[in-house]
């Protein structure tokens, strides 16, 4: 975590590796993060981001969904970031998709279970268009704002 730039490239690494498995399913998958979150870091940490965030795959995501924050928002001793850098970070990850041509919807706060609803709503929406079944949506579930 000190090692911010070793952190996110390991970070990368593991993303890469759960979502192998899935890229040639045609199920809807939900992942915690994809690929561009990273990005999102080093742009709100001030680093300068890899050459190889423009190479990644945009095409294996047909949906980004980005769960706002909670109004129980609380540091548990897991997390390091905090309500502001919440706020700081959320639209920029949201940019690191959309400016891929990524859809993305944003998760109101609400009960969890009305949360569900709407996540399978739009998931559902989005699955009824052919051309995008073949990708995997990506649920964006930041450790901030844990559900």
């Amino acid at each position: 975590w000190i090692d911010r730039d070793s952190f996110q490239k390991e970070v990368l690494r593991r993303q890469l590796a759960v979502e192998s498995p899935h890229l040639d399913s045609n199920d809807i998958v939900f992942l915690d993060r994809g690929l561009f979150d990273g990005e999102a870091y080093y742009i709100c940490d001030g680093l300068a981001v890899p050459e190889h965030f423009s190479t990644l795959p945009s095409t294996r995501y047909s949906l980004a969904l980005i769960i706002e924050e909670l109004s129980f928002f609380d540091n548990n001793g897991v997390r390091f970031e905090d309500l502001d850098f919440t706020r700081k970070i959320t639209p920029v990850i949201e940019s690191c998709y959309t400016s891929r041509d990524i859809k993305t919807a944003r998760v109101p706060a609400m009960p969890p279970l009305e949360r569900v609803d709407f996540v399978l709503r739009s998931v559902l929406r989005l699955a009824e268009i052919p051309s995008r079944r073949q990708r995997v949506p990506a649920l964006m579930n930041n450790l901030v704002f844990a559900t």
